[in-house]
């Protein structure tokens, strides 16, 4: 069974595997298993892994795009992954969080695609605050299938 938390003062979503809550407060949630206090920075001792995705668009032309750079502007530490998603393939790429708060992750050059979507995780539980994501695209000069 799978519960979905809502957070509805800064629409932070959660899901839950386990355990199968039986009723839930602001709080605490209760199940089989007892009843869990909410809050704190591990959830029952696992770290805490975020993982956020945008949709797969469609480019603003019939031309096949590459991603020429991706820049971040996004406190943390440790390493974080982001993934591109084109419309058959996934590709994921490891990189780390810079002290100033404005991060690049290079990712890698042979991709084209028309439709491209994006996600963001932290393997590790870290957390991380994300402001920005700009994605610098290229269109092919002659590639369209």
């Amino acid at each position: 069974m799978r519960t979905i938390v809502a957070n509805t003062l800064t629409g932070a979503v959660s899901e839950y595997d386990w355990p199968a809550w039986q009723s839930i407060t602001p709080t605490h949630g209760g199940s089989a298993a007892g009843l869990f206090a909410f809050g704190g920075d591990t959830d029952a001792g696992q770290p805490v892994v975020s993982s956020l995705r945008l949709p797969s668009t469609l480019r603003e032309s019939t031309l096949k795009h590459s991603i020429a750079m991706v820049y971040l502007s996004m406190q943390g530490q440790g390493n974080v992954q982001f993934t591109v998603h084109g419309a058959q393939d996934n590709w994921t790429y490891t990189f780390p969080l810079r002290p100033a708060g404005q991060t690049r992750c290079p990712v890698g050059r042979g991709i084209r695609e028309n439709y491209l979507g994006f996600g963001l995780s932290n393997p590790a539980g870290q957390a991380f605050t994300l402001d920005r994501v700009e994605i610098l695209t290229a269109a092919s000069k002659t590639r369209r299938v």
